[in-house]
């Protein structure tokens, strides 16, 4: 049977949809008129109607290992503030510092995460902190807030341990060893035993093939969550993306395991007031089996857990592969470094606070290779940002409802205007008469999403951005004290990789390329 539809409702609704077209044409024209604001430069698109074309060329890029690049060239060919049309969104990309401080601390209530990400995230980890968004956010904050406590990052004793699995690891002997792998088992060590007191021994050899597969299908969901944001409007029409689905399965198992004995934690610490039956008396804040004590949905608690452990370790692996493989290709700074670690002894939070030099490098490395290079934020009604409109690009840019403001780190700390000539090149030296502009130095994430344990941060660690989210702050914290024991340990470093570098993004921003250096043991 064949549904006929008759031509008046079909001219009906077409004339509904103009109506609706020009009224909100006409409330946008009043909005810019009142506001004093226009429309964004709009980059050059031969179809502006879903930008499927740009979608497709960003998705090729990103598997290429060129999307980072391919967005720094379109800011060079249109402006530092740009519209344009991908995957059926509004997109305004902008390296300006102003919107940054705009879209993250002075407007930040017109803008959210939005659904893009949440959708996105979904089968992986839910409607957790990194995807929420107003009352249920501030909810979320607020329990994960102790599990990032001074105690915390401060006691160096409780990384000790995996440190030195992480040093026997690596071969002293002049050999070729890729830093990347080690390093990403060795996060992920560090923070399952910081939210759930279980670490992974993935640089255990004993344990090697149950992690191996964990890390695996971890990378694999982290490569489908930024593909599924890639896709944007258009993900619904994609087909079944079943290695991620497989990803997602494993890592979910993983931490259904976890959950039931947090769940049983809360049984008996509900029962009795303590926890029998589950291991020692803890004498630390052990995130998971907190968050049971508030929280008894199985899948919620599974959500919270295989959310935070991917922040944790990416963050963590990729700023150490970064560090290393730059500093591979300075052996000489290496040996200013070791001799000043050297004389820190063993290294105690003060000590990590005046290591300037090592701040240094680590401020560059995040210059050059930021761990979050794209932000993207939604805004939840007709809004304005504070330049780059007009013909000299110094008006405010409209932005309606509905629209995805996009923040490109990458590219705004590579702005030779605000870093120099040598803005692509590696050198930690700048940073020793340098003082970024306010916001042009960005690599987490700044405003009030930021602002749980910044407290510690101002104590105990001393970058020139003083803006990073408690994730980030244990990230900086481990990679510090990381670095310092293999200064302490190896006299010299080699870079062995004869390949440039290479994008990879999920979570975070990596080489694709890892980190292949050699080491001489002293």
């Amino acid at each position: 049977m064949t549904l006929v539809v008759p031509a008046w409702i079909a001219v009906c609704f077409a004339l509904y949809l103009l109506y609706r077209r020009v009224l909100l044409y006409i409330q946008q024209r009043k909005f810019q008129e009142r506001h004093q604001c226009r429309p964004a430069h709009a980059l050059p698109q031969y179809e502006r109607l879903l930008g499927v074309g740009l979608m497709l060329e960003n998705v090729k890029s990103w598997k290429a290992g060129r999307l980072l690049e391919r967005l720094q060239s379109r800011f060079h060919r249109a402006s530092n503030t740009y519209s344009a049309t991908v995957a059926g969104n509004n997109v305004i990309f902008t390296i300006e510092p102003e919107n940054v401080k705009a879209i993250f601390s002075e407007q930040f209530d017109d803008f959210d995460v939005g659904w893009i990400r949440r959708r996105a995230f979904a089968p992986s980890i839910g409607d957790v902190l990194i995807t929420s968004d107003g009352a249920k956010w501030h909810q979320q904050r607020a329990m994960l807030r102790p599990a990032f406590n001074k105690q915390q990052y401060s006691d160096f004793a409780f990384y000790e341990g995996d440190i030195d699995q992480l040093l026997q690891a690596i071969p002293g002997d002049g050999s070729t060893i890729d830093l990347a792998p080690l390093f990403y088992k060795h996060a992920l060590t560090l923070a399952s035993r910081l939210l759930f007191d279980e670490p992974m021994a993935t640089l255990n050899p004993d344990f090697a093939a149950s992690s191996d597969r964990f890390i695996e299908a971890f990378g694999r969901v982290n490569r489908g969550n930024e593909r599924r944001i890639l896709l944007g409007r258009l993900l619904p029409l994609m087909p079944r993306d079943r290695d991620y689905e497989a990803g997602c399965q494993v890592i979910h198992e993983y931490g259904d395991n976890i959950v039931q004995r947090a769940l049983a934690y809360r049984k008996s610490w509900a029962s009795s007031g303590v926890a029998e039956g589950c291991g020692k008396p803890r004498d630390r804040y052990v995130f998971l089996q907190e968050l049971a004590k508030e929280i008894d949905d199985p899948l919620e608690l599974r959500n919270h857990l295989i959310g935070m452990l991917l922040v944790g370790s990416e963050t963590t692996a990729s700023l150490l592969t970064s560090c290393l493989g730059l500093l591979s290709g300075r052996p000489q700074l290496w040996a200013r470094l070791r001799q000043e670690a050297q004389d820190l002894g063993i290294p105690t939070s003060e000590s990590v606070k005046s290591f300037a030099s090592l701040s240094n490098v680590i401020n560059e490395a995040l210059r050059l290779y930021p761990i979050l290079p794209l932000f993207g934020r939604m805004a939840n009604k007709d809004t304005s940002l504070p330049v780059g409109a007009g013909p000299d690009g110094t008006s405010r840019v409209f932005v309606p409802k509905g629209s995805l403001a996009m923040i490109n780190t990458f590219s705004l700390h590579r702005r030779a205007d605000i870093w120099g000539i040598d803005s692509n090149e590696f050198r930690p030296e700048r940073w020793e008469s340098k003082t970024p502009k306010n916001w042009s130095y960005f690599p987490f994430s700044g405003g009030p999403r930021v602002c749980i344990g910044r407290e510690y941060l101002l104590e105990n660690y001393q970058p020139v951005c003083l803006t990073f989210s408690t994730p980030e702050q244990y990230a900086l914290m481990e990679v510090s004290y990381t670095m310092i024991r293999l200064l302490q340990v190896f006299p010299n470093i080699q870079s062995r990789d004869p390949d440039p570098w290479l994008e990879s993004i999920g979570i975070s921003l990596c080489n694709g390329n890892g980190a292949k250096v050699a080491f001489k043991a002293a």
